[in-house]
């Protein structure tokens, strides 16, 4: 009898003991949370097994059960308006509640740092026009904002970090600049409380921002989704890859261009002019320079390498210097082992000159040896790549020799020598950082589906210049894809990069690439050729930024009339030596051209252009060239620092553009 009675207890005292799950709300489901008004809504968290949950809104209960996981959604109708309520979502001995909720609009703000800046800037060098009166101001509005805190994931995630706080001096200021000003301007034209939540990153490249099936769709980012089978496995192996090696801090934030330099991975002798390098790899350039195992194909390195190569002088010149076009992030170059020259930090993304000292140059065969170094995303060396002097211009493009000296892991260089690389095999492991495909998506966009909201805006791009044609599909993906994940097919409107001497005459492209994206249903495109700083990146004007994605929003999709402006072309066609480019005006409005329309070129072939004869005609330009007979091709604003010819009735600059039409569509 006494055994039974203390094994009946110790049964008693084990089940008061097990813990019965919590209920759980994501951070979105806060106080001080905005709801899509007029709208249908989700609510979803985690619960016991099998569990009811009711949530109490002031119109009325919505019921649900957790399946066997204990997940649960609930969705329902929320109405037009009404005053700050508090919603209650319980369970049969558990309860949450969510204070000072309202009914409004709801907005994504996605992109890297030109979205990510804050209404505060980053002073001195990045700064907010007019800041300091919009920030005292700033609780004068009804605007309510969730950042999203950065993070990353190689799968999609379930929550994010991050909490609704309300506009004010203290809060503003923090928020981002372009996203806030685009509230406002929703605010002071719908008199509605306008719920704004961010989730960018700057330096950040769309693909990471992409999901994995949009990417597959895209077919360009294979190799490294191929990498995510088996993630945990192939981590296991590369950090026992790693593990006999020294390794040693990266450089901090503060650290010069010299302490690169001269960071020691016993590879100095790689720069001399007699070292024998026959038993390195090959490597093509221009091109990344990610894949520098041999055979072993390797989609994410970061760390640096040595690239050597040889060329021949018949004679000599009194003065001959080198030509390198942007590197991703930076070279120290050396020619028969001597330094020559180096970029570092914005110097690295420009093309650059390096004189070669007097006498060094030889007779017969000379070596240039490069040590590069990337510490994050993209490993890449632009053209050209060429010994110059008045009379000899020789292309060093095509095969080089290339070993890895060192790895970056985790902050940390592994150092690496030759003969380890040469006989161990380096794991094909792709590393988790800001630049690797659908990370991002997987921790900062994901967990928010699906949530309510009325669209999405966007600024991003300056990350993938140089990549037009893999942006214009990727970003479309992009697009599509996240409409997929919510389920309905939201307006999604976003920002033409600003112009931005980059020095490599790629950016305009890549600004075409994103007008080229209008193609897609319910999106909108703003330029920024008229609000840019070809000094600076981060333009200090975001209220106009925020302004015309404001006014696409009102137009389309409040029905506000007087709000949408030209802003792209929309047809081209050819009427014996002219074409005729047509423009998206609304309300009869217009376009017309500067007094001297310099950035307007024609072409036959897409090769040679000449600037354009150009006449306004309404909501259409004509152009024309006595240099071109049989015009196919019209671009606008080609350069990296283009401020635009064609600007719309409010004098907003029209976007960058590239239009071609063909022989049989003559009018």
């Amino acid at each position: 009898m006494r055994s039974t009675i203390i094994s009946l207890f110790s049964l008693l005292l084990l089940l008061s003991c097990k813990k019965t799950p919590s209920l759980y709300l994501p951070a979105l489901f806060s106080d001080n949370m905005v709801l899509q008004r007029n709208a249908s809504v989700q609510f979803w968290g985690v619960a016991g097994q099998n569990t009811e949950v009711l949530i109490s809104t002031p119109w009325g209960n919505h019921k649900g059960k957790t399946d066997d996981s204990g997940k649960w959604q609930i969705g329902f109708s929320t109405p037009n308006e009404n005053p700050s309520f508090n919603i209650d979502v319980c369970t049969s001995n558990e309860c949450i509640k969510i204070n000072n909720v309202v009914l409004g609009e709801v907005w994504l703000a996605s992109g890297q740092s030109n979205m990510e800046m804050p209404l505060k800037g980053w002073p001195p060098g990045d700064t907010i026009i007019n800041s300091t009166n919009e920030i005292a101001q700033a609780g004068n509005y009804k605007l309510h904002f969730f950042s999203v805190e950065r993070d990353l994931s190689n799968l999609p995630l379930d929550d994010v970090n991050g909490k609704w706080l309300l506009s004010d001096s203290i809060n503003a200021p923090n928020f981002s600049a372009t996203a806030y000003f685009f509230a406002k301007e929703l605010f002071q034209e719908l008199d509605v409380p306008i719920g704004i939540i961010d989730s960018s990153w700057g330096g950040t490249p769309v693909e990471s921002w992409t999901g994995i099936n949009a990417l597959r769709e895209t077919k360009l980012y294979d190799e490294k989704l191929a990498n995510f089978s088996g993630f945990d496995e192939k981590l296991v192996d590369f950090e026992q890859w790693l593990a006999p090696l020294t390794y040693f801090p990266m450089p901090d934030a503060d650290s010069t261009h010299e302490d690169w330099k001269e960071l020691s991975f016993n590879d100095k002798d790689y720069a001399n002019e007699a070292f024998n390098d026959s038993n390195w790899f090959d490597i093509k350039f221009p091109g990344n320079f990610n894949d520098v195992f041999g055979e072993t194909i390797v989609n994410d390195f970061d760390g640096v390498v040595w690239v050597r190569k040889s060329f021949y002088l018949d004679h000599l010149e009194d003065a001959y210097f080198l030509d390198l076009g942007l590197v991703d992030d930076m070279d120290f170059t050396y020619i028969n082992g001597v330094f020559v020259g180096s970029s570092f930090e914005a110097e690295s993304f420009r093309e650059k000159r390096y004189e070669i000292p007097a006498g060094l140059l030889k007779k017969g065969e000379n070596v240039i040896a490069i040590r590069l170094i990337d510490t994050m995303g993209p490993a890449r060396v632009w053209s050209p790549i060429s010994i110059k002097s008045n009379t000899v211009d020789i292309n060093l493009e095509g095969l080089w020799k290339v070993i890895p000296s060192a790895e970056l892991y985790e902050n940390n260089f592994y150092r690496l020598d030759a003969n380890y690389v040469k006989t161990t095999d380096r794991p094909g492991f792709i590393k988790v950082t800001p630049f690797t495909p659908t990370v991002l998506y997987n921790a900062m966009i994901h967990p928010l589906v699906p949530f309510t909201i009325k669209g999405a805006i966007w600024y991003q791009g300056e990350s993938n210049v140089g990549f037009e044609d893999e942006y214009e599909r990727t970003f479309q993906a992009m697009i599509e894809g996240w409409r997929k994940q919510w389920k309905y097919e939201f307006p999604f409107y976003f920002v033409q990069i600003a112009p931005f001497d980059y020095e490599n005459g790629l950016s305009a492209a890549l600004r075409n690439a994103q007008y080229k994206s209008t193609a897609s249903s319910k999106t909108g495109i703003v330029s920024t050729l008229d609000l840019g700083n070809v000094e600076n990146i981060h333009p200090a004007n975001k209220m106009d930024v925020g302004k015309r994605l404001a006014n696409l929003a009102l137009g389309n999709d409040y029905g506000l009339g007087g709000k949408l402006r030209a802003s792209k072309p929309t047809s081209v066609m050819q009427k014996i030596n002219k074409l005729i480019v047509q423009f998206d005006c609304q309300d009869g409005g217009s376009v017309s051209v500067k007094p001297i329309p310099t950035e307007i070129e024609i072409s036959a072939d897409n090769i040679t252009y000449y600037p354009a004869k150009v006449i306004a005609d309404g909501c259409r330009i004509i152009v024309s060239s006595s240099k071109v007979s049989n015009p196919k091709y019209v671009r606008h604003a080609w350069s990296d620092i283009g401020t635009g010819s064609i600007v719309n009735e409010e004098g907003e600059a029209i976007c960058t553009f590239l239009l071609t039409t063909e022989i049989d569509k003559k009018i």
